[in-house]
């Protein structure tokens, strides 16, 4: 969407990135996927999410889904953009804090809390009024795991949301 400014007769178009239809928005949002850990060869499982998104920040909790445990709170701002009335994509950069268990012997457990980086990727499609279903992509940096040094993770996840 251009937008015309007009300033002592001069005339500047502006490309909007955030337009007041797509700022209003705000969404509960589930999601459930596939997590990947990528340590000495990949670890898969089923990743899940809840979150809040807020006009251009989300804050919620996830768990990446791969057997040693690691799941965390974070906190993200959200560069949003209206691609027609019912399809947006995102993206979205912030900080989190995990909590990571590791197994290192038989009945021996370690764990710990890190802070790590938050990069996602989203498109959603509004369904009805208030329900939009979606595809994310969050990539997990600087992990720091006890039983392999710093790692990384990915997860993909269809998400459903409920919201104005």
């Amino acid at each position: 969407m251009n937008k015309d400014i007009v300033t002592n007769g001069v005339v500047a178009t502006t490309s909007l990135w955030l337009t007041g239809m797509v700022a209003a928005h705000a969404a509960l949002v589930i999601a459930t996927g596939l997590g990947i850990a990528n340590e000495p060869g990949p670890k898969f499982g089923v990743a899940a999410m809840l979150y809040y998104a807020g006009p251009q920040w989300e804050t919620g909790y996830l768990n990446e889904g791969v057997n040693h445990g690691t799941d965390g709170v974070f906190v993200e701002y959200r560069l949003t953009r209206a691609i027609t009335k019912k399809l947006r994509v995102a993206m979205a950069l912030g900080p989190e804090v995990l909590n990571t268990i590791h197994s290192i012997g038989p009945g021996i457990w370690t764990n710990g809390y890190h802070a790590s980086l938050l990069v996602s990727m989203s498109t959603s499609y509004r369904i009805a009024k208030r329900w939009r279903v979606g595809l994310r992509w969050n990539h997990i940096t600087f992990q720091k795991s006890a039983a392999y040094g710093y790692r990384d993770a990915d997860m993909a996840v269809l998400t459903i949301g409920y919201g104005r």
